[in-house]
């Protein structure tokens, strides 16, 4: 072999190989990680869609596949083996209380993580918590929930909660408005005594500032009256016991045209009402999450418990008025109201973080509301209310990964998404 045979022969085999490296890397696909064989709940549009194969980069989907992608998987990819297990996007709780104890985040936002839920909305609290729980979550979106709050509550110049309200006056609540928006709350929580025209100066401000309120309706407003001045979502059944009286009454039928007309939002929370029974009662409060709460809320909870015989005349008014809660979220339902799911933890004693969602859901299925139904409430819901729908709620393409696993399919039995498998947050595995 000449020698110039021999220069031709090397060159040909070093382009061999080096073809043969760059087609290995390219066959070797990179992802943070890969969720296999799953079957994935879409909620909103009723459908399992069985066996699919979910690719995460970061915190973003980024394709969908009826297969295992071909090639080599990067020895980086975290793998879980989604075969017989069910998926949906994170759950949200819509009505819960957390910003009122320095660092209680540490503790409490990994018991709400373990019960599938990624994202919170505070409904009154204090300002530097929130602002700090905010931060944190910002930095660390992996590993704690998202986070939207309020901070203090407005109400009336006598108000209900004096730690964590703001007593609302018509001299000073131009600057309380201004200081909230300085300081760049999510939303305006409004509360049970605001008189009337503190309430229409709030909207006003809302209006201009594109800043929703939400929360109460005040005593000294009708409910029709507080939907028509744009209040984004109602709290609880607070001032709508007239309407209750009968499911088709004709105040009723125009407060449920004017939540549909004015895209209003109702939040019933009935496992407040329920609690409120099972207190009195002394039944099935003390579950093995007690342990693990603050010592301050259960103090709260031990008070609430101790002076329960206070309220014992009033236990059948209490039991009627939940069944008739209950006919009335089924109304809206039916009447397609748009619905939040929401606990009002750290509001209501004995309603425990993470599992009073799981309780929530199942009552509004033990009443007759479909599974999936449910399910989109938990999920979609809330995405389309903070407006972040294009990114949240979903399991879609380009979609952020906040996922729940269930060993069991929750659209068969709604109790099933106590049956968690693992949790991902910001594409980041964080219960298995």
């Amino acid at each position: 072999m000449t020698r110039k045979s021999i220069i031709i022969f090397i060159l040909f085999s070093a382009s061999l190989i080096f073809a043969f490296y760059y087609l290995i890397k390219e066959k070797t696909h990179t992802y943070d990680l890969i969720i296999k064989e799953v079957n994935i709940i879409d909620a909103v549009n009723h459908q399992i869609k069985p066996n699919k194969t979910i690719l995460v980069n970061s915190d973003t989907i980024v394709a969908i596949l009826d297969d295992f992608p071909q090639g080599n998987i990067s020895d980086n990819t975290k793998i879980i083996d989604g075969n017989g297990k069910y998926i949906s996007s994170g759950f949200w709780n819509m009505h819960t209380h957390v910003c009122w104890k320095p660092n209680l985040n540490k503790k409490l936002f990994p018991i709400l993580l373990s019960y599938g839920i990624t994202g919170l909305r505070d409904m009154g609290g204090r300002l530097d918590i929130l602002n700090q729980f905010k931060e944190d979550s910002k930095q660390n979106p992996s590993s704690l929930p998202t986070l939207f709050g309020a901070g203090p509550i407005i109400d009336g110049p006598n108000p209900i909660h004096k730690d964590f309200s703001v007593a609302a006056t018509n001299k000073n609540i131009d600057k309380v408005l201004d200081s909230l928006y300085k300081n760049k709350v999510d939303f305006l929580k409004v509360y049970s005594l605001l008189p009337k025209t503190t309430l229409e100066t709030i909207a006003k401000f809302s209006n201009e500032k594109n800043i929703p309120f939400a929360g109460h309706i005040s005593e000294f407003t009708e409910p029709i009256e507080a939907v028509r001045l744009g209040q984004k979502s109602i709290e609880h059944f607070n001032g709508m016991d007239y309407l209750i009286k009968e499911t088709d009454s004709t105040s009723l039928k125009s407060f449920t045209n004017a939540l549909l007309k004015n895209k209003t939002w109702m939040c019933p929370t009935l496992v407040i009402y329920k609690r409120k029974i099972d207190i009195i009662e002394k039944k099935d409060l003390f579950k093995p999450l007690y342990d693990d709460l603050d010592v301050d809320l259960k103090s709260e909870w031990q008070y609430a418990l101790n002076n329960s015989s206070k309220s014992k005349d009033n236990l059948s008014q209490l039991k009627e008025d939940y069944n008739a809660y209950k006919k009335l979220v089924k109304w809206f339902y039916k009447n397609d109201v748009n619905l939040l799911i929401g606990t009002d933890f750290a509001g209501m004693p004995f309603v425990y973080p993470g599992l009073g969602l799981h309780e929530e859901m199942q009552l509004f299925s033990d009443i007759g509301i479909d599974n999936n139904d449910i399910l989109k409430m938990a999920t979609y819901n809330p995405a389309v209310y903070f407006g972040k729908h294009k990114t949240h709620g979903t399991i879609e393409e380009g979609k952020k990964a906040d996922f729940v696993l269930f060993n069991e399919n929750p659209v068969d039995n709604i109790n099933n998404t106590r049956s968690i498998f693992s949790v991902v947050k910001n594409g980041k595995q964080l219960v298995e």
